[in-house]
């Protein structure tokens, strides 16, 4: 990754803490907040696949969870951001083509994070399941209303990445300099360029 393609990726980070920090929890939505950090992981899972995705969503969340207003233990967000992220891009070949799946997706894990948060606090001994199911559909219903807007957004940012050579989805399974010929005639035969 060149510098500019880094420090892109910290001014992407920093806009996306800031809207989610100053903009939709300062809304005071009831029952829940809009979940920006997990609708971008999970539309870079979709364009970049799991490892990418799981990448993505430990770094946002472990930078969510170091942020100033963070009331919560250090790496519980990371730890449900990262698995979201490694979902999502499972999920990914499922989603593609298709407008309504990929928000299905992104709704159905903004419905498993408040679970997960609660689960982590059951862990660490600070459990309160009062109110989880409500929070989970609220969460889901909002996140779902804004998964429409993110998606494209950060499926075009990321897809500028593929004219500059930036490994995708698709193109890691390839080994670097081989190309595979016509499939029909040639049967998977492969030249090196």
């Amino acid at each position: 990754m060149r510098l500019t393609g880094f420090l892109a990726l910290i001014c992407g980070l920093a806009l996306v803490l800031a809207l989610q920090d100053a903009l939709l929890t300062a809304a005071r939505l009831p029952l829940a907040a809009p979940d920006l950090l997990l609708a971008v992981v999970a539309a870079i899972g979709f364009a970049r696949g799991p490892r990418t995705g799981l990448v993505a969503g430990f770094l946002l969340g472990l930078a969510a969870d170091v942020s100033p207003p963070a009331a919560h233990a250090i790496g519980s967000q990371a730890f449900v951001l990262c698995l979201c992220g490694y979902l999502a891009g499972r999920a990914a070949g499922a989603v593609q083509g298709t407008v309504l799946r990929p928000i299905l997706v992104v709704a159905c894990l903004a419905a498993f994070t408040p679970f997960l948060y609660a689960g982590l606090d059951f862990a660490v001994g600070t459990a309160q399941f009062h109110g989880v199911p409500a929070a989970a559909a609220a969460s889901a219903l909002y996140t779902g209303v804004l998964a429409p807007f993110v998606i494209p957004v950060v499926g075009f940012v990321l897809g500028r990445g593929e004219t500059r050579g930036l490994p995708t989805q698709r193109s890691h399974s390839r080994l670097p300099g081989v190309k595979t010929l016509n499939r029909r005639a040639s049967a998977g035969s492969t030249q090196v360029l």
